[in-house]
């Protein structure tokens, strides 16, 4: 592990591409726009429905982009499941704004990529069953992978490898040069970040030039839907106009929206950017990642976690809590999740909490989990290279915890120079990042 640098004492990181996929949107300024009209890209799945699932609504890729998509991959790219294909669409996307070559000539470049591990599809399951020996409680494995017609329910063949998420790590790396560093980060709704963080530190310690960093996840599927479910984390349709259900930071609030989708950002040291020329659209001033271990759901309701997450991150950039003029939070509608950032916020920034504006976009762009906090940070460079905050939609009256906060609920031009974007996960996985400026962010 890369130890963090004490700040000044390091390489300048600098941000010089970006790419997404959300929706029916395959471009970042595209999904901007959205987003600023007060749009929303939660919708009725085609299938939850017919599965019997009461939370009937999610952030989705729309079939035709899958189709596109899926279409535009390369030979190159091998064989990818349906995160990987997301991944591969924002990734290339990222790296040819960037206006890098297409293949580094140099050790000095990795690819950190954020996908939880994928669940097994009923379908898939049963099959598996089949080489379960009960009494001697053995699976046979190489039976199962063997079998005649192992290809998976939608007919990729060996699916199995498909999904694993360091597939589309390695085909990432292989295709753009970029095989120094290679991570794939499964920490829960923190992951993208996470991912994010870990390429900053790379490139600031010295250790590489350049880092494809982001996130990708394919999980409206019926396993994925039923586990959260069944753990109480998603709010239930009950007849509601699927745009007014995610409710981040509001007292009505009862649970988050799946959702799909890719996003990837280019770091580069501001050097190695200068040298060739780059423009360069924000920087990353700070990271923390804090693990701790409350509950597997929640974590301290007073906020403490999360406030040592924010503060950590804000030591790392060498800021004050004044620096920063904009939160997107974590926010995903759930009870618990709100509770502890709207007080950690509090805690944090104390009265100027008040005046601090917070952005809570998994209001609109459901919550994709591994990929939220890639998401949210391309997001985030986009607000600095606009001037604009995104709004929060379905915030009308906020509870007894999150009173007292600034909340977005329509586009709001700003002066904006730093953004603490925040990612918080299931297991005690804790994230924020520090965007600002490209010249950088006050002290």
């Amino acid at each position: 592990m890369t130890p963090l640098i004490p700040n000044g004492a390091g390489h300048e990181v600098v941000v010089t591409g970006v790419g997404l996929v959300a929706g029916h949107l395959t471009d970042p300024e595209a999904l901007f726009d959205h987003l600023a009209e007060g749009r929303t890209l939660i919708t009725e799945h085609p299938r939850h429905a017919e599965w019997g699932v009461p939370c009937a609504v999610s952030a989705h890729i729309d079939p035709q982009v899958w189709q596109r998509l899926t279409e535009a991959l390369p030979a190159e790219a091998g064989p990818l499941g349906p995160a990987g294909v997301l991944a591969w669409h924002a990734a290339a996307q990222a790296w040819e704004r960037s206006g890098l070559p297409r293949r580094l000539e140099t050790d000095r470049g990795g690819v950190f990529l954020a996908c939880n591990r994928m669940l097994m599809e009923p379908e898939e399951l049963t099959a598996l069953a089949a080489h379960v020996d009960h009494e001697a409680g053995v699976l046979d494995l190489d039976g199962y992978l063997e079998r005649p017609g192992a290809d998976g329910p939608d007919g990729e063949a060996r699916r199995h490898e498909r999904v694993q998420p360091d597939t589309a790590t390695a085909a990432l790396a292989d295709y753009f040069g970029a095989a120094g560093v290679l991570e794939t980060h499964a920490d829960a709704c923190a992951a993208g970040g996470m991912a994010v963080g870990s390429a900053y530190r790379y490139i600031r310690s010295g250790a590489l030039d350049v880092a494809l960093a982001g996130g990708a996840e394919s999980l409206t599927t019926l396993a994925a839907v039923t586990a959260f479910h069944q753990v109480g984390a998603l709010a239930p349709a009950e007849g509601r106009d699927p745009a007014e259900i995610s409710r981040p930071f509001d007292k009505d609030r009862n649970g988050f929206v799946i959702g799909d989708g890719a996003a990837f950002l280019v770091l580069e040291s501001r050097a190695h950017a200068e040298a060739r020329g780059a423009r360069i659209l924000a920087t990353v001033a700070g990271y923390a990642g804090v693990t701790e271990a409350v509950k597997m759901t929640s974590s301290s309701r007073d906020g403490a976690d999360y406030a040592e997450c924010m503060r950590a991150a804000l030591a790392d950039a060498g800021l004050t809590p004044d620096a920063i003029d904009h939160i997107n939070a974590h926010g995903t509608a759930t009870q618990a999740n709100d509770t502890c950032e709207a007080a950690a916020l509090h805690t944090v920034f104390g009265e100027r909490a008040a005046h601090l504006p917070v952005t809570g976009n998994k209001s609109a762009l459901g919550h994709s989990l591994a990929n939220s906090g890639a998401a949210e940070a391309v997001l985030s460079v986009l607000s600095l290279q606009r001037q604009t905050l995104l709004p929060t939609l379905n915030f009308t009256e906020p509870d007894e915890v999150t009173a007292g906060l600034d909340v977005v609920t329509e586009r709001r031009p700003a002066r904006v120079t730093a953004v603490l974007s925040n990612s918080f996960g299931f297991g005690g996985q804790n994230c924020s990042l520090i965007l600002a400026e490209a010249g950088g962010a006050r002290r």
